[in-house]
């Protein structure tokens, strides 16, 4: 497997790493992306275990069980990694991106997306990675990579839409993308995105709210 590169040895510091070249050129898709906490587990577990067995094998790197999945949504370090979610108008757990970060590190972290079968070629895997980049710059992080296996054709087409650095060694696949520094402009645009995405939650949970009362004269708790 290749080594990520050392962000000590990056560019000369006077020069502005080119950074997501797609997303600043090509109109985005508007998807309404929000930061998942602790209290979204139970709807995060339901998400993984929907994988089918293929695509629990691109997303984890081997065919993981259910035991497993259980057991990784309940070590994801909330408030250390950073979750994020798209929900469908059920408030089910559309897409899940998670950028982790290993205990002590200060320069890098990597990438992980699943996208259920409904929500795929719409560009939602393509956004999250752009969400998450945006992230990583603002936590002052240098580097975010992803490791995939190399038939994992939708993560290497996120790949190539970031202008990431890609290195293939036999059935794995490493990328990595140069992070410039925070700015204003950064950080206004994780806040305006947040925004969205808690507005475009509250809005879902109200109409499924009233549907129900509508229809049953009753509602389920809403998560």
């Amino acid at each position: 497997m290749p080594t990520i590169p050392d962000p000590s040895r990056a560019k000369d510091p006077g020069s502005t790493p080119v950074v997501l070249p797609y997303f600043n050129q090509a109109p985005a898709p508007i998807v309404p992306i929000r930061p998942i906490g602790p209290e979204h587990r139970a709807q995060l577990l339901r998400h993984f275990l929907a994988l089918s067995t293929d695509d629990r094998y691109l997303r984890f790197g081997y065919a993981a069980s259910d035991e497993r999945i259980r057991a990784y949504v309940d070590s994801i370090r909330f408030g250390q990694d950073e979750i994020f979610g798209v929900f469908n108008r059920k408030l089910e757990l559309l897409a899940v991106a998670h950028i982790a970060i290993e205990p002590g590190q200060t320069e890098r972290a990597e990438f992980g997306v699943s996208v259920l079968p409904r929500g795929r070629g719409l560009g939602i895997g393509t956004r999250l990675f752009a969400r998450a980049a945006v992230d990583a710059r603002n936590r002052g992080l240098r580097v975010l990579y992803m490791q995939c296996l190399s038939s994992n054709g939708a993560m290497l087409k996120i790949a190539r839409r970031a202008g990431m650095t890609v290195h293939n060694e036999g059935g794995e696949t490493e990328a990595y993308l140069e992070l410039p520094e925070d700015n204003y402009q950064s950080h206004l645009d994780a806040l305006v995105e947040n925004q969205t995405g808690q507005i475009d939650y509250w809005l879902k949970s109200a109409m499924r709210q009233w549907r129900c009362f509508w229809l049953f004269g009753r509602c389920p708790k809403t998560v």
